[in-house]
């Protein structure tokens, strides 16, 4: 998962005023789906933002036709205690949008390996008792979640170099317990997902042990620098933020830092 800046996002000409006479039918009674394309108006922006990939799990574009998912449902919140008829005033809010492929966005089952997801309409909170049932302040929700309009929870999802398949990122429980919801909920352990980010991560290991190699036969012959280089830029490309599943590759160099190799934090960096 990758930090996405919402506050980028270039819309059409008129959708700030579109929006707001939908917002205002919605709130007279309206179904929210009725002026959908509201914020479908905003969906090639969007994926220009992520590079073409989703944003919940950085698949590219070829894995579907990506919708714009509302972050907080705009109709039912089958997470409530109560009944939750959705956040409909956020329906037409762009900072509630997030970029979502089929299998993030609509629930999924894969039978032959066992998982299933898809967001729908799930929206869990760390504190049930903080949910808002009515407009208002939103800032006591604290969504369990992972979002990647968060700088903070971008870090938190990483894939096992065995199988590419889904972990978390960290040894803090309640972090490490979004990061599970947020693997079942977005779907993010689907084997042909997992298969694809473990073939890039089978490549990635690959160019870091031959960079390994290159860097320190190039400390003592410069000539082997160039060499060097030559994989040190794939690698670069690996974990460039238009790759595919450039976060988790990301979490697996971090892993394999080492005070002999500090070319691998400046890549980090770069």
């Amino acid at each position: 998962m990758r930090y996405i800046d919402l506050d980028k996002l270039r819309m059409p000409d008129g959708w700030l005023a579109r929006a707001q006479v939908a917002r205002l039918a919605v709130s007279g009674g309206e179904d929210p789906n009725g002026h959908g394309d509201v914020w479908r108006e905003l969906k090639s922006g969007m994926s220009e933002l992520s590079e073409f990939k989703c944003w919940y799990c950085e698949s590219p574009a070829d894995r579907d036709d990506n919708a714009v998912d509302h972050f907080r449902p705009k109709k039912r919140v089958s997470d409530a205690l109560e009944e939750h008829l959705g956040y409909r005033w956020l329906a037409f809010e762009k900072d509630n949008y997030r970029l979502a492929c089929t299998f993030c966005n609509s629930r999924r089952i894969d039978v032959e390996f066992g998982t299933a997801g898809g967001k729908a309409d799930r929206f869990p909170l760390i504190d049930e008792a903080k949910r808002v049932y009515q407009q208002g302040d939103l800032d006591g929700e604290e969504p369990k979640l992972l979002d990647p309009c968060e700088f903070d929870d971008c870090e938190l999802l990483g894939c096992q170099q065995e199988n590419g398949r889904p972990c978390a990122a960290t040894e803090d429980l309640v972090q490490k317990d979004r990061v599970n919801i947020s693997i079942e909920i977005y779907h993010l352990d689907r084997d042909a997902t997992c298969k694809r980010r473990h073939s890039i991560a089978v490549g990635l290991i690959s160019d870091i042990m031959d960079a390994q190699r290159l860097f320190d036969a190039s400390q003592a012959d410069v000539a082997r620098k160039p060499e060097f280089l030559r994989v040190a830029k794939r690698i670069k490309r690996v974990i460039s933020y238009d790759a595919p599943y450039s976060g988790e590759m990301k979490y697996l160099l971090r892993g394999q830092r080492s005070e002999k190799h500090p070319w691998m934090q400046k890549l980090l960096e770069a």
